[in-house]
């Protein structure tokens, strides 16, 4: 993982600013920016379930001043992500059907988005089941080998409770290629009515959203975790890719002076966050999604528009951490069943500071392992879909991970074991009909492990919250 030297915007394909440096994710040049992003995201939920199995998941979370504003002020964090995705990924298909006319190898999408995501989930779902769930049982390997969690279960009684992000994010992949095709037919080639009609999902999946969270009388784990509930976050990502093609053509008239510093922009999502934090603490708080989303756009904006730079912007371009950011998918998948074996453990230090203290080194050195034993591997064998998407580094002559034919040995090795230990895995699983899981020590007896409390619940409150972030449900 380096750094490379200044790169024009479409380079990296990554949307960054022209002046944006590039850093290499497994042979791709990445913005560097945009990596910083990510491992923002990823270290937000991080320290988000920090807090939660602090308390395991207890009556008591959130209730002294500061746990609840460190809840309140990391929600925002998945949803990042999204509108992060949604900038990234539409935004070939926003070139090719509204710009230049870009050619798309959508088999090329296809495979990458299988390369990116498939092996690790497949990795860490096979840890877990071995060693969390002892063995499992064939309906759950089903369940979660599909990516059908979210339709059984929320997320905080699933057997990691961040995968319900992932089963959305294969949803998307899926229906974006025929979601652009159909919005540049809808909008006859015009940016302005493709934009419409973005706005126009995006506002129909935030009132189904409000209508899963608040409204249903028959609370759904499938509607209130799915792409419909949810898309007005890829949305917003995929209103900001077309901002983003326009404004390199043409920059808008009132586009100057300070509205055209990436640093104000980084400071209004930084001031919204803040205010998202004390409305929740005073005020009943049924808009706080919306508060969410702008801090979300605010700040990817900052990232990926062509808007003048500042300090506020290069410190995203400090490279720790950006190379957490390449790491970003590891860490987000591995960090939670970590911080539950610590949580669990007799020697981890007690309460958030302790647990955070121990606990976020330690994901950062599992996330950095599986990326190079699991993740680099298989992203090896990537190739560009498109023109604005990432390009190679340059390799050594020689390099055999530059012939796109030959699969590199350590691919096939890491391949090889993971499917040996699947199948042995299946096999156990078919061969112990019993429970799945055996019941948690006399530490987590009485507790409903999964169950959150909203900050603004009384200690003596039983109901919980399904929302994947501690701080209740981030809905209200």
């Amino acid at each position: 993982m380096s750094v490379a030297s200044d790169r024009p915007a479409n380079s990296s394909g990554s949307g960054e600013a022209a002046s944006s440096p590039a850093i290499d994710q497994a042979g791709e040049l990445r913005s560097v920016r945009v990596e910083s992003l990510r491992a923002i995201g990823v270290l937000g939920v991080l320290v988000a379930h920090t807090l939660g199995w602090a308390s395991y998941y207890g009556p008591e979370i959130s209730q002294g001043a500061v746990d609840r504003a460190v809840a309140l002020g990391t929600q925002a964090s998945p949803f990042l992500l999204f509108v992060l995705s949604g900038c990234l990924l539409y935004g070939p298909f926003a070139r090719r059907d509204l710009g230049r006319g870009d050619p798309i190898n959508l088999r090329r999408y296809a495979i990458n988005r299988v390369l990116r995501i498939l092996p690790l989930y497949y990795a860490v779902l096979l840890v877990l089941f071995v060693f969390q769930e002892h063995g499992g049982t064939l309906k759950k390997w089903a369940i979660y080998a599909s990516f059908s969690q979210n339709f059984v279960a929320s997320p905080n009684f699933q057997i990691n409770r961040v995968m319900w992000y992932m089963v959305i994010e294969l949803h998307f992949y899926l229906v974006l290629p025929l979601l652009a095709f159909l919005l540049a037919r809808a909008s006859g080639g015009s940016r302005g009515r493709a934009a419409l009609f973005l706005v126009t999902l995006g506002f129909a999946s935030y009132v189904f959203f409000m209508f899963a969270w608040h409204l249903d009388p028959v609370p759904n784990p499938f509607w209130r975790f799915s792409l419909l509930s949810t898309f007005f976050f890829l949305a917003a990502g995929m209103l900001l890719a077309l901002i983003r093609l326009s404004w390199e053509e043409q920059r808008p008239g009132w586009l100057r002076g300070p509205l055209a510093s990436a640093d104000l922009w980084i400071a209004a999502s930084a001031g919204l966050c803040a205010l998202n934090i004390f409305w929740q603490f005073s005020l009943p708080s049924m808009n706080a999604m919306v508060i969410i989303l702008l801090v979300s756009v605010l700040l990817v904006g900052a990232c990926v528009l062509p808007l003048r730079t500042g300090p506020l912007v290069r410190v995203l371009e400090w490279r720790p951490l950006a190379v957490i950011g390449v790491a970003s998918y590891s860490l987000y998948l591995w960090h939670d069943p970590v911080l539950k074996a610590l949580a669990k453990s007799s020697w981890a230090p007690s309460g958030f500071v302790g647990l955070l203290a121990v606990g976020l080194p330690l994901c950062c050195l599992v996330a950095f392992a599986s990326y190079a034993l699991i993740e680099a591997p298989f992203l090896r064998l990537r190739r560009r879909w498109a023109r604005s998407t990432p390009r190679h580094s340059e390799t050594p002559a020689g390099n055999r991970y530059k012939t796109p034919v030959r699969v590199p040995r350590t691919t096939a090795l890491t391949t090889a074991a993971m499917v040996g230990a699947l199948a042995v895995g299946i096999l156990f699983a078919a061969l112990n009909p019993g429970p799945s899981a055996q019941t948690d020590n006399m530490k987590t007896r009485g507790m409903a492990e999964g169950k959150i409390l909203h900050p603004a619940d009384g200690a003596g409150k039983a109901g919980a919250s399904e929302s994947p972030l501690p701080g209740g449900e981030d809905s209200k």
